[in-house]
């Protein structure tokens, strides 16, 4: 239970209305009952907001009506987010090491953790306090595993892997597999041994059945704040910049290195040795092929500029129509 004043605190914005309403949970527009808040950001809400039963509502803040207690933000869904977070925030539960766990004695534990039955946990693991580990878990050794971080059922870590402090890690997650390298001899494919590794930065989260793979020299690089959706693919020595958001079904080859603050949608895909610069937008079935600047927003099968992009886009959906005008054309001058 907050006050709506406490959560304006947290959530970034003002009250309009009573701040001590006591408000107990956090629900959409419509399913919103007495002492829920909810968001109302785009129109078709904000024109009715006396149909939603929420006790109070979170609004962009040049919205000016008063009929019900209101947060007034300056970005409605970042508040919205934050206050989100209190409510479904879990305490750090305290269950020790299971007997059931296969702990080496090499490893050094700082309590609390909660490492649950069936999880590995190899020679010279580092694990710090407050980690949880789910059923499931291996850890490779030498690995380490920063303060706070939880890795869910099925984690694999493969030996040398560091993750940082806050990393969540989601189920069938594998860090650290070799790199796809190979070399035809003229008969078969020699494999290049992958020798490096992989480091996560703090608050990292990397969603399901997601892969980075370990350097071929080196290290492969998560910085802080990434977040990678599920079904992601890394491939080995690429470099992440901090707070980049990679959705799901995206595919980056080797030694790519991404910058800071991008986003690539759904099903990018990005080939070996490409440069990607800061605050770049890679839009959905994006084929990178080669080096994009920083603050460039690109899409299409040979990511041009996403405005150029759609404009031949458009033209390409008249081409029958262009054709048969040229058709014609020919036969009237014949």
């Amino acid at each position: 239970m907050f006050t709506l004043g406490q959560l304006a605190k947290q959530g970034g914005g003002s009250v309009v209305g009573d701040p001590g309403i006591e408000i107990s949970g956090v629900q959409p527009f419509e399913l919103a009952a007495t002492g829920d808040i909810t968001l109302a950001a785009r129109k078709r809400y904000l024109e009715d907001l006396e149909s939603t039963g929420a006790t109070a509502v979170i609004v962009p803040d040049i919205h000016s009506d008063e009929k019900k207690p209101l947060i007034r933000s300056a970005n409605p869904k970042l508040t919205f987010a934050r206050i989100l977070a209190l409510f479904g925030a879990k305490p750090f539960r305290n269950l020790g090491v299971s007997h059931l766990a296969s702990v080496s004695e090499t490893c050094r534990i700082t309590e609390p953790v909660s490492i649950h039955p069936f999880v590995s946990i190899g020679a010279g693991v580092v694990v710090e306090e407050e980690v949880t580990l789910y059923p499931g878990v291996v850890i490779g050794n030498g690995c380490r595993i920063g303060a706070g971080s939880t890795l869910h059922p099925n984690v694999s870590l493969y030996a040398g892997v560091s993750v940082g402090k806050g990393v969540v890690l989601h189920s069938g997650t594998v860090i650290g597999a070799d790199g796809f390298g190979y070399v035809h001899d003229g008969e078969k494919q020699v494999k290049i041994e992958q020798g490096g590794r992989v480091e996560i930065g703090d608050y990292v989260e990397i969603g399901a059945n997601s892969c980075v793979d370990r350097a071929t020299f080196g290290t492969t690089v998560l910085e802080s704040h990434v977040k990678l959706d599920n079904l992601v693919h890394v491939g080995h020595n690429c470099h992440i910049g901090e707070n980049t958001v990679i959705v799901g079904c995206v595919g980056i080859s080797g030694s790519v290195t991404i910058g800071k603050n991008c986003i690539l949608a759904g099903q990018a895909g990005v080939s070996d040795h490409v440069t990607i610069g800061d605050n770049v937008i890679v839009m959905q079935k994006t084929a990178v092929t080669k080096d994009i600047p920083s603050g460039s927003r690109v899409g299409g099968p040979y990511s041009r500029d996403y405005r150029s992009e759609l404009k031949i886009q458009a033209v390409t959906q008249k081409l029958p129509e262009i054709y048969k005008e040229i058709r014609r054309f020919r036969r009237m001058i014949k």
